[in-house]
């Protein structure tokens, strides 16, 4: 058992959160799927890959999960910046976190984390397409028997979680725009000292040969949000912190809406 679970921890892990958005969350997540695949795994017959049928049922959980939850406004993290900018506390432990010794601000991590907060704006059963597909890479026949939909249904959802995720994205990071500054990833480098500050990143480019459109710069940002081990870099402790101010406040505004 431990021979097939421990090499998918990590990525286990690094799936759930971006799904839910909140590290106390995941890891409660994580361990309610290990009893389940412990419970489930004498009737394991090998007709897909273990990593497979191991993320589907994560997928069912966080689908659950997320069901009980509101989505979240597409001006969540626009929200969160003005509510920051009004209390000085908040500023305080920001400097804190960006102070620590071993502290660097990762723009490429920071849009990996932006792109989790964008992907709660979508329902759940997009959030999971986008995820299991564009960015953990699992083919669309598994990830719709992951769903336990139909291929075809599948690609559908993906299709409009990508439409939703572009039109989001043409509204909050100017990365997707022509001036191809992100306010949020160069104002947060800014603001850590310089010797806190990770290497700077003007633009996302498309690939050679392709015209610039916001279908092809989300396709190099899903490349971006590929990459890093959310959750797991120095800026951990921020994110963390990110994550659970945004769904605490997006709670609120749907109790008071």
């Amino acid at each position: 058992m431990d021979a097939l679970i421990d090499p998918l921890r990590r990525p286990l892990l690094s799936y759930v959160y971006r799904m839910v958005t909140h590290r106390d969350d995941a890891e409660d997540i994580v361990q309610d799927v290990f009893v389940r695949v412990l419970e489930g795994l004498p009737g394991f017959r090998g007709a897909s890959r273990f990593k497979t049928w191991l993320f589907g049922i994560a997928t069912h959980v966080c689908l659950d999960h997320l069901r009980s939850k509101k989505r979240w406004r597409v001006e969540a993290q626009l929200e969160g910046e003005r509510e920051a900018d009004r209390d000085p506390p908040q500023i305080e432990r920001l400097t804190s976190v960006m102070s620590q010794p071993d502290f660097i601000f990762d723009i490429r991590q920071h849009i990996a984390f932006c792109f989790s907060c964008v992907s709660r704006t979508l329902e759940p059963e997009e959030q999971a397409a986008l995820m299991l597909r564009e960015v953990f890479e699992f083919t669309a026949q598994e990830a719709a028997a992951m769903m336990q939909i139909s291929e075809p249904v599948f690609r559908h959802t993906l299709s409009s979680a990508r439409s939703r995720m572009i039109q989001a994205y043409e509204g909050l990071c100017q990365l997707i725009n022509k001036t191809g500054v992100c306010y949020q990833c160069c104002g947060l480098r800014e603001f850590a000292l310089e010797k806190h500050r990770g290497p700077d990143l003007v633009q996302i480019e498309v690939a050679p040969g392709l015209k610039v459109t916001p279908e092809h710069l989300f396709d190099e940002r899903v490349k971006i949000a590929r990459e890093p081990r959310l959750g797991e870099s120095p800026m951990r402790e921020m994110h963390d912190w990110f994550f659970e101010a945004m769904s605490e406040r997006e709670e609120r505004a749907a109790r008071e809406a």
